[in-house]
């Protein structure tokens, strides 16, 4: 019964211990898994010219940002004779002009900076409520959060729309305005990597813990 006894007491040591490291690995495995979240990613994405003077037919992506939430975009522009501009404005004012058929109105502020093929966005940024490609740049990094001061970031909670819309510089028969987008947001990795590490560190320094109590107990406080 003895052997018994410390056999299931070594088998609980090492579930217990095994579920504190396997938090501790898991943390930093959905923090990086989870860190963004792709909403929407479609290559290329095609609209007509007549998206500029009709906002009901120009790409629209609804996006809801909660407190201190990231929106970012990368959107690139690499079509013959079709340039396209991008505008993120409340879904309100989305809703009011989609209702009345107006042109994209003007957006919100934002900061961006131009990617190079396999490089990271440049190390300057600048801000923005409105890009156009291949003007601006034929590859662009956006993020957004609601509004911003200076090259610094606002969070303003709410429904946003991504609005994208643009021209044809061809034939007069060729309507087609083609670009390539990706939306991401803020996904729930770094709340889960630090809720994975402390229930990780917590198990195992309570155990460690409750452990050297009944080392001592068995050995100094008989």
């Amino acid at each position: 019964m003895l052997k018994i006894s410390r056999l299931l007491k070594k088998k609980t040591a090492y579930i217990i211990i095994g579920i504190g490291l396997a938090c501790l690995v898991l943390g930093p495995f959905f923090g990086i898994l989870l860190d963004k979240v792709t909403i929407y990613d479609r290559k290329p994405v095609v609209i007509q010219e007549d998206s500029s003077a009709s906002i009901r037919n120009a790409f629209a992506q609804q996006v809801t940002l909660s407190k201190d939430q990231k929106l970012i975009i990368e959107i690139s522009e690499f079509y013959p004779n079709s340039s396209v501009t991008i505008r993120i404005i409340a879904k309100s004012v989305y809703d009011r002009e989609h209702s009345l058929d107006n042109p994209p109105p003007s957006g919100l502020q934002f900061v961006y900076s131009e990617f190079g093929w396999g490089s990271s966005p440049a190390g300057s940024t600048f801000g923005a409520n409105s890009l156009s490609l291949p003007s601006n740049g034929i590859y662009l990094y956006i993020e957004f959060m609601g509004d911003r001061v200076g090259d610094s970031l606002v969070s303003w909670p709410g429904d946003y729309y991504v609005i994208v819309y643009g021209s044809n510089s061809g034939p007069p028969s060729v309507t087609d305005v083609a670009f390539d987008i990706t939306i991401k947001v803020d996904g729930p990795g770094e709340t889960l990597n630090n809720l994975f590490i402390f229930i990780g560190a917590a198990i195992i320094i309570v155990y460690v813990m409750l452990a050297l109590i009944s080392v001592l107990k068995a050995n100094y406080l008989r």
